[in-house]
């Protein structure tokens, strides 16, 4: 990967865009909804989809402009698809637990993560995996290199995108924002030891479709009532 080297205007507005006005806009949204009810989970899918698909946009058009390379093929498939499976077999333990207290604890933002019927299903399978696309485009293959070409370390860079990464996702809870941030760094150095965003994007695409189906299975088993909270 080219981490090094200038950093033009695309790359600033990508920078100011996700490292700036994103985890504001996330910090307030998730403040503003808790304190009204929540949109029906179909809606608020049908809002998440092309989201994602401008995000991923903007990231592939700042990478071409800012002439850094997105490497897809992996370097060694074997190793990788055990790498993959490993990082996968640890996020899914650790979080499971997280995602049945959410539940039982009846905590608002729940509903949100756990469709129910086959149009919110299927919806939520195409959010994981553009999401799984997008925000490993964005932020392990543009934004920790503009970051490293900016700060001159890459490992820093590293850090601060992963910081931002989880901030993004503060529709999650706060009390999850150190668990995000420390699967992000993960996944830099999965990305970093294979050379490709491949792996790191099937994770993030599994454990995102294991997450929804997991918290709607929960909200079933622990009677979360289908219609909100609060």
């Amino acid at each position: 990967m080219n981490f090094f080297g200038e950093v033009g205007t695309a790359g600033y507005a990508h920078i100011f865009l996700f490292c700036i006005l994103l985890p504001i806009v996330a910090v307030r949204s998730a403040k503003k909804l808790e304190l009204m009810p929540y949109p029906p989970r179909l809606r608020f899918y049908l809002s998440v989809v092309p989201q994602h698909i401008f995000f991923i946009a903007i990231s592939v058009a700042v990478a071409y402009y800012e002439f850094i390379p997105l490497h897809f093929a992996s370097l060694d498939i074997k190793k990788s698809i055990w790498l993959s499976a490993l990082l996968l077999l640890a996020m899914v333990p650790v979080m499971s637990t997280r995602w049945r207290k959410s539940v039982i604890d009846r905590e608002k933002k729940a509903f949100l993560f756990m469709p129910q019927g086959k149009k919110e299903k299927i919806l939520w399978l195409v959010i994981s995996t553009l999401a799984g696309i997008g925000e490993e485009i964005t932020y392990r293959g543009v934004m920790w290199i503009l970051l490293s070409r900016l700060t001159g370390s890459y490992w820093g860079a590293a850090l601060i995108a992963s910081a931002v990464f989880a901030l993004s996702h503060y529709m999650q809870g706060w009390k999850s924002i150190g668990a995000i941030m420390l699967f992000a760094l993960v996944f830099h150095v999965l990305v970093w030891y294979t050379g490709s965003l491949i792996e790191a994007i099937i994770v993030h695409t599994v454990y995102d479709m294991i997450a929804g189906m997991a918290y709607g299975y929960l909200g079933r088993k622990y009677d979360y009532p289908m219609e909100g909270v609060g």
